[in-house]
C-alpha cells in the first residue's frame, strides 16, 4: 500500500513537470530555469536611542513652564533655578539684550542666577546644557524691564525676629511680614545716599533708613518692640538678604559671632567664634565665659553640632549628634562676597528671641568709617582707627571715644575690646559690615547692638 502511494506520487511530479514544458527534450521551450529563492536582507539595526538632557526650571521659588514660543518669563532680581538630571557644562549668553547675569550658586547638575535687565525694552538670555556624547540641550528666557533690587528678602532684625521684606523700588513700596503673618505696609523715599522708610508706626524723628548692598538690604525698621503690652514700635537694626549659600559644602568657615538674646526678663549678649567644617556638616562653639580661638577652646565649653538641610533652600538646622534634638537653624549669606552667618527668631528653650550676626575671622581689624544704626533706636556714625572706636549718634558734640585693644593671644585675631570707662563692647567687622556688641557683664551694655555698613 505504501508503495503504490509513493509510485504514484512520483508519477504525478513527472506529469506535472511535462505538462509545464519541462522534462526531458521536446520542441519549443528550451530547457528548464530554475526556479531560485532570493532570501531577504537581514534588517538594519536600529542606532541605540540617544538619551534627552532633562531639564527641569525653577522661577521665583515655583515651577515654571515655558510660554507659547517655549521661553520663560523672568522679571530683573527674581531667582532662576535650572537643575539636570546628569552633569553638564552650562554654556550661557544674553542674546544682544543688555541682560546680565549674578551667578548665585551654579554646580554641575544645577544653574542658580538672577538677571539684570538696566534697558527699557525686554531683553533675552539663552542658556546650553552641554552633556556628554555631543548632547545639549536650550533654555531661553524673557527678562522683563525693572530695577534690579525688587523682590522678596529674609529679614534677620534686632527685635530677634525673622521677617519677610517685600520691596518695589520702582513703584517705591514695601511690605513686611512677620512670622505670625500679620503685615504693614508703606512707601520710602531718598533720604540723602540712603533710603528712609515711611511708616504710621513712625513718630518723632524718623531712624528708619536702609542702603542696599547687591542681593542684600541693611538698615533699620520700626519692628515690633519684644514682650511690649500694649505692642509699641521702635527702629531695630536689621539684614535682610536673598543670596543665601546654597550648597552645603561652600558653609565651612570660621566666623566671629555677636548674638543678642531678648526676654521678658530682659536683654542678654554672647559673643563667641565659631567654626563650620566637614563640608558643611560640622559646626563647633566656644561657649567659654572667655572669648577664644576656637582651637584654643577649653574642651569642656567646645560644643559641637551636627548641621542639616532645612527643606527651605539656604536655610540649615543645628541638631544634637548625639540625640538628634533639634538646636536651631541658621543661614550663611554672600554679603558683597563675604560669608556672613545669619540666625533669628523665637527660641522655645530659653522662651526668648534672638539675632545672630558672624562674619569671617580675620587676621587683623583695619581701620574704617561707616553709618549705621543700633538698638537704641538711634544712627551711628562710626570713625574708627587702630586704637580708638568713635561713634558720633547726632553731632560731633555727642560723640563717643572708646579705646580699642587686641583681646589675649588666644582670642580672635580680627576682634577688639571697646572701652569706654565702664563700659565695654566688641567690635568685629567684614568688609562691608561693622558690628559693635555691648559685653554681658553689666545692664548698661548687654543686649546692645549696632549694624554699620563700611563706606
Amino acid at each position: 500500500m505504501r508503495r503504490s502511494i509513493g509510485g504514484a506520487f512520483s508519477a504525478a511530479v513527472v506529469f506535472a513537470l511535462a505538462a509545464c514544458g519541462g522534462g526531458g527534450g521536446g520542441g519549443g521551450g528550451g530547457a528548464l530555469l530554475p526556479i531560485g529563492v532570493v532570501q531577504a536582507p537581514a534588517p538594519t539595526p536600529a542606532p541605540p536611542a540617544v538619551a534627552e538632557v532633562n531639564l527641569a526650571v525653577e522661577v521665583g521659588g515655583s515651577p515654571a513652564t515655558p510660554d507659547g514660543s517655549g521661553k520663560y518669563i523672568v522679571v530683573p532680581g527674581q531667582q532662576v533655578v535650572v537643575k539636570a538630571e546628569e552633569n553638564v557644562a552650562w554654556l550661557g549668553s544674553a542674546q544682544g539684550s543688555g541682560v546680565t547675569r549674578t551667578d548665585v550658586d551654579t554646580s554641575a547638575t544645577r544653574w542658580v542666577s538672577r538677571f539684570a535687565n538696566p534697558g527699557t525694552t525686554d531683553g533675552s538670555y539663552k542658556l546650553v546644557a552641554d552633556a556628554s556624547g555631543g548632547r545639549t540641550k536650550e533654555v531661553n528666557f524673557v527678562v522683563r524691564t525693572g530695577d534690579y533690587r525688587n523682590g522678596d528678602y529674609m529679614v534677620y532684625a534686632a527685635n530677634g525676629s525673622r521677617q519677610t521684606l517685600s520691596i518695589d523700588f520702582d513703584k517705591k513700596t514695601y511690605e513686611v511680614t512677620d512670622a505670625a503673618g500679620d503685615k504693614t505696609s508703606g512707601s520710602f523715599n531718598p533720604s540723602g545716599t540712603r533710603w528712609g522708610f515711611l511708616s504710621s508706626r513712625i513718630t518723632g524723628i524718623n531712624n528708619a533708613t536702609f542702603v542696599t548692598l547687591k542681593d542684600n538690604i541693611v538698615g533699620a525698621f520700626p519692628f515690633a518692640v519684644p514682650y511690649s503690652a500694649p505692642v509699641s514700635y521702635s527702629a531695630a537694626p536689621f539684614v535682610a538678604t536673598r543670596a543665601f549659600v546654597l550648597t552645603q559644602s561652600k558653609l565651612d568657615g570660621t566666623y566671629d559671632r555677636a548674638r543678642i538674646e531678648i526676654s521678658a526678663a530682659g536683654r542678654e549678649s554672647a559673643i563667641a567664634q565659631i567654626q563650620i567644617s566637614g563640608g558643611g556638616t560640622v559646626m563647633k562653639q566656644c561657649v567659654d565665659q572667655v572669648i577664644y580661638r576656637v582651637e584654643h577652646c577649653p574642651a569642656a565649653s567646645l560644643a559641637t553640632s551636627s548641621i542639616e538641610p532645612d527643606p527651605v533652600a539656604g536655610q540649615w538646622i543645628l541638631k544634637n549628634p548625639v540625640s538628634g534634638a533639634t538646636i536651631g537653624r541658621f543661614a550663611v549669606a554672600d554679603v558683597e562676597g563675604d560669608k556672613v552667618y545669619l540666625s533669628g527668631g523665637f527660641t522655645p528653650a530659653s522662651n526668648s528671641q534672638i539675632l545672630a550676626i558672624g562674619v569671617p575671622a580675620a587676621a587683623s581689624y583695619p581701620a574704617f568709617n561707616a553709618y549705621g544704626w543700633a538698638t537704641d533706636n538711634s544712627v551711628i556714625l562710626s570713625f574708627v582707627s587702630d586704637t580708638q572706636y568713635v561713634v558720633s549718634p547726632t553731632s560731633p558734640t555727642l560723640q563717643t571715644i572708646m579705646q580699642l585693644s587686641s583681646l589675649s593671644s588666644n582670642g580672635p585675631t580680627g576682634m577688639r575690646a571697646a572701652i569706654n570707662g565702664a563700659d565695654v563692647y566688641f567690635a568685629m567687622r567684614s568688609s562691608k559690615i561693622d558690628l559693635l556688641i555691648g559685653a554681658r557683664s553689666q545692664p548698661t551694655t548687654r543686649g546692645f547692638l549696632h549694624i554699620g555698613v563700611i563706606e
